[in-house]
């Protein structure tokens, strides 16, 4: 009797644990993503009042190059981070600061080697030339380019203090300052731009932005988990061997989102020019606002998932899967039918009528994204857990270079309407790529997977107990 009423006040503490996690990530998403819709609504009307289209679009293009240097950590942090927050569910301290050190002596040395190869490639490639710019001379694309490349590079630090959060438990610690971050980024840019400057001094407020916000994200991962510090005498060659398979996997998510996202700017635009750019691209930010549901689910279950993983929690991990693509969706739904009639008044507004809205795109746009919430909700589970090298493949290969495929074609023919044709039947592929494998590992079936997902989450977050039913049985 006394182990059962142990169990039960053990169950009840967990629970309680889960409860006041979740909600504090939800505060901590929300203002997350209140600070990116923010920062995509304000970016394109600024840029847009102070540049111009031509300029405007040529910041684009010249800012989606140094994102495919985001896979130059080798992808070894997301798959530290996992791992430590696996390690921790299990108490294993040693362990997890091993993995903490011997990543970040990893990340300074990949740091280094990147600046140095991207200087020089700066010096003889001719970016200006190929991209076809009329308002940047050489040198401002030499310094641009490089100033954010350095931002990547400091983002690399930032993404492995996320870890010490996630090991404490305090994840929604971590998820602030990562949108203060974003927040003191974008507001040194735009104090650039209002005082009158052009690309260098926004890539300089840029960069400095990043930097504060690094630092005080190392105070913050400080002062919850300080016996996750920085150095190398716990640093092991072995703990780096056995994160690479995981890490090489993780590859595949930063380049296939930077051949998707970024790629598919460049492709625009060498099809149908700098100022198809600046319309294609506030288009599918709008249509991307309706992903701030599944966003936030994602990034609360995606620490949730590793803890249950780690403490041998089968059932909360499946129910987890199963009620986060539920919450995804209609949370998705719910969005859809509030940004898209909207867009008829918004984005005239918020382009400050210099771009035409054009509804074709952006309603296929808005197809895409609905798909999108199922898929990588569900794409968590073998993530968060380091068993994502079965998906990391058809991620690169499918949702990265077949878009970019695609969507050359689909420009060429169709102008930028081919161009969400194609994301639309990439998103659609790749949704039976990422449920299979998922349902595989949780050992769920579709159809108890669609019966969940098909109901309204009505009450769910009211009673987050939910998520841990069968645990004390």
């Amino acid at each position: 009797m006394q182990n059962v009423c142990g169990t039960e006040e053990s169950t009840r503490k967990s629970v309680s644990g889960l409860r006041k996690r979740l909600l504090k990530g939800i505060g901590a998403q929300g203002f997350s993503q209140v600070v990116q819709i923010f920062i995509r609504l304000a970016e394109v009307p600024l840029l847009l009042s102070f540049w111009g289209t031509q300029l405007y679009g040529e910041w684009l293009m010249l800012s989606a190059i140094p994102i495919y240097l985001s896979i130059g950590d080798g992808g070894f942090s997301g798959a530290a981070c996992h791992d430590m927050t696996i390690r921790s569910g299990g108490s294993n301290r040693n362990h997890t600061l091993a993995v903490f050190q011997s990543t970040w002596l990893l990340l300074i040395v990949v740091s280094m080697t990147t600046g140095l190869l991207a200087f020089g490639f700066v010096q003889v490639a001719p970016l200006g030339d190929w991209l076809g710019f009329s308002s940047m001379n050489t040198f401002e694309i030499k310094v641009v380019f490089l100033l954010l490349v350095a931002h990547v590079l400091v983002g690399f630090q930032g993404g492995l203090l996320n870890g010490g959060f996630w090991v404490a438990g305090h994840y929604p610690n971590g998820m602030y300052h990562i949108a203060i971050t974003q927040l003191l980024e974008f507001v040194g840019l735009a104090v650039a731009v209002v005082l009158g400057g052009g690309p260098v001094h926004a890539a300089c407020g840029y960069l400095s932005g990043r930097l504060l916000g690094t630092g005080l994200m190392w105070l913050g991962q400080w002062r919850v988990s300080p016996w996750v510090r920085h150095g190398i005498s716990h640093a092991s060659f072995a703990e780096l061997r056995r994160l690479t398979a995981p890490a090489f996997a993780s590859l595949a998510f930063p380049l296939g989102n930077a051949l998707n996202i970024q790629g598919l700017r460049l492709v625009v635009g060498l099809v149908l020019g700098p100022s198809a750019v600046a319309v294609f691209v506030p288009l599918r930010t709008l249509s991307r606002l309706v992903m701030q549901p599944s966003t936030i689910i994602n990034r609360l279950i995606e620490p949730e998932l590793a803890l249950a993983y780690g403490a041998g929690d089968s059932s909360l991990f499946q129910r987890l899967f199963t009620k986060s693509c539920q919450l995804a969706l209609w949370g998705c739904l719910v969005a859809c039918f509030i940004v898209g009639p909207g867009a008829n008044w918004i984005f005239p507004e918020w382009t400050g009528g210099r771009v035409t809205m054009h509804w074709p795109t952006y309603l296929v746009l808005l197809a895409g994204v609905l798909i999108n919430s199922i898929w990588h909700t569900a794409l968590m589970v073998p993530y968060a857990i380091n068993r994502h090298g079965r998906i990391a493949l058809s991620y690169a290969l499918v949702y990265g270079a077949t878009a970019l495929g695609l969507g050359f074609l689909g420009a060429t023919s169709l102008e930028l309407c081919g161009a969400a044709l194609a994301l639309l039947l990439v998103e659609s592929t790749m949704a039976v790529i990422v449920l299979h494998t998922s349902l595989q590992i949780t050992g769920t079936c579709m159809s108890k997977l669609a019966k969940t997902v098909r109901h309204p989450p009505f009450g769910i977050l009211a009673r987050p107990h939910c998520l841990s039913k069968n645990r004390s049985r």
